[in-house]
């Protein structure tokens, strides 16, 4: 993978931690590790479920070779989309400023947010690695234009080559 894109995402990845570590920084350190991890891991394993999803009928090879990618770029996003304000009414909750059962509707509603969010990532990760498919295709597609018409132009020149030797030939 590319140095910068690399880069990018680490830049993504610390900059989902640190938000969610803004909200989250009343707590005591237990609790923060423990909330960062399972933010973490929870948005990894739903965007890779929804990866894994995105790939079937696709070539095996496209599939895998761009998943790494797709997958640490769109953890961090929905990082920050969802895993603060969760973290916040978490927060809320255990400070008795809101009622568990109104905790549980606002966490409901969040985990529809974030399957929609995911039915769309899905779709378009299956665009993506289609896309791949096609440029791949494209690209076999003008290799084998570009050979045909070096051995047409070749066929032509030698044609030419041996037309001038017998016209040489003749003249003798």
């Amino acid at each position: 993978m590319n140095i910068y894109l690399m880069i990018t995402i680490a830049i993504a990845n610390i900059l989902a931690i640190t938000i969610l570590y803004q909200f989250i920084k009343k707590l005591d350190n237990k609790e923060k590790i423990i909330i960062i991890a399972i933010s973490i891991a929870t948005i990894y394993i739903l965007v890779s479920i929804t990866y894994w999803i995105s790939g079937f009928g696709i070539n095996t090879k496209i599939h895998e070779q761009s998943k790494n990618f797709i997958t640490y770029l769109f953890v961090p996003v929905n990082m920050i989309l969802f895993a603060p304000y969760l973290a916040n009414q978490y927060i809320k909750v255990k400070e008795k400023k809101v009622k568990k059962v109104n905790f549980i509707k606002k966490v409901r509603m969040m985990s529809f947010l974030l399957i929609i969010v995911l039915i769309v990532e899905g779709l378009y990760f299956r665009n993506i690695q289609n896309n791949i498919v096609l440029i791949g295709n494209t690209i076999e597609n003008n290799e084998t234009q570009h050979k045909n018409t070096t051995n047409q132009i070749q066929e032509e020149n030698e044609n030419t080559a041996n037309q001038i030797q017998r016209e040489i030939v003749n003249e003798m």
